[in-house]
């Protein structure tokens, strides 16, 4: 799990998050994905997945994903499988300090947040060098939604013109919990002091469980996964809880339209959270879905054929 380090209203709060945040759980289909590699902003090379239709045929659509903390791009594995045979194509591309990061100096840190914000412009015009003009929406997962909330404004002009709305799914806007003052003080001290200092996640967290998709094992699938990132520093831990405080600010000023999609069970963000969050969005196409029996990894969960037909009759009516 990983801890968030955070200031609110005055108090400094310790907050135990699932490192599961878009990372395991995966269940690959029958369409696996093609990989490949594409060259960022500052030169830097990171791998990337895509589900496209094997016969060549131009999509109707590209959505292009961003997963979250210790995840990768095979998080979006069950989404590319399922729209690719409706004529949807997904990228999702590896996040610079995850664990699929090919620089090891890099995994679990992230020096300046603007990296992951200039990352996924570059991204968008890659992706926009391959499918030309076809539509492209945005769908962040988790923390993912912080980075397109947060970055949308750092998209390009010629970007941001073809993009036609964005997804949230289950978005990391809201944390609960709170520490006692000295420890608040002690905690807050050290981010200052000691920010390239990196935490080891699963003994900060004691192990233990925290149910993020129905029968899922939280440790157990963490030490599967090959991208798992043990440790992060306290600056990147820093970075995140700033986000998550001023994500409503940063998404209402997005005129793009809008899916929320939200769990009934997220062990994070409550559902009345999201309808808050969702309340303060000043697009004018704006909608939300919330899955009553769903979990944190929405498109692992049960209610997950449901989730992938929402997401494409929303993309069929703006494409």
């Amino acid at each position: 799990m990983i801890i968030v380090i955070s200031m609110h209203m005055g108090h400094l709060r310790i907050i135990y998050l699932g490192a599961l945040l878009l990372m395991s759980v995966l269940s690959f289909g029958e369409d696996a994905p093609l990989t490949a590699k594409w060259k960022s902003f500052d030169g830097a090379h990171f791998p990337y997945s895509k589900w496209i239709a094997k016969n060549g045929n131009t999509p109707r659509a590209v959505i292009i994903g961003v997963h979250g903390i210790s995840g990768a791009a095979s998080d979006f594995n069950n989404l590319g499988s399922a729209l690719l045979q409706k004529g949807i194509s997904v990228y999702a591309y590896e996040l610079r300090g995850q664990g699929n990061d090919p620089d090891p100096e890099r995994v679990g840190d992230l020096k300046d947040i603007q990296l992951w914000f200039s990352d996924l412009n570059s991204f968008i015009q890659s992706v926009r060098k391959e499918i030309d003009t076809v539509p492209i929406f945005l769908y962040g997962e988790s923390i993912g939604s912080l980075i397109l909330m947060h970055g949308f404004s750092g998209i390009s002009k010629e970007n941001q013109e073809q993009i036609k709305g964005i997804i949230y799914s289950s978005p990391l806007i809201a944390l609960p919990g709170k520490l006692p003052p000295i420890k608040n003080l002690l905690m807050r001290t050290a981010m200052l002091l000691w920010p390239s200092y990196r935490v080891s996640l699963r003994n900060l967290s004691g192990g233990g469980e925290a149910k993020v998709s129905e029968g899922a094992d939280h440790w157990e699938q963490m030490a599967k996964t090959k991208h798992y990132v043990p440790k992060f520093t306290l600056r990147i831990l820093g970075t995140i809880e700033r986000m998550i405080f001023s994500s409503s600010e940063a998404a209402s000023k997005i005129k793009k339209p809008v899916l929320v999609l939200y769990p009934g069970k997220d062990i994070f963000t409550k559902p009345h959270e999201v309808d808050q969050f969702f309340n303060s969005l000043e697009s004018k196409d704006k909608s939300k879905k919330l899955f009553k029996e769903s979990h944190h990894l929405l498109a692992f969960d049960k209610e997950r054929d449901e989730l992938f037909k929402i997401v494409l009759e929303w993309i069929k009516a703006r494409s």
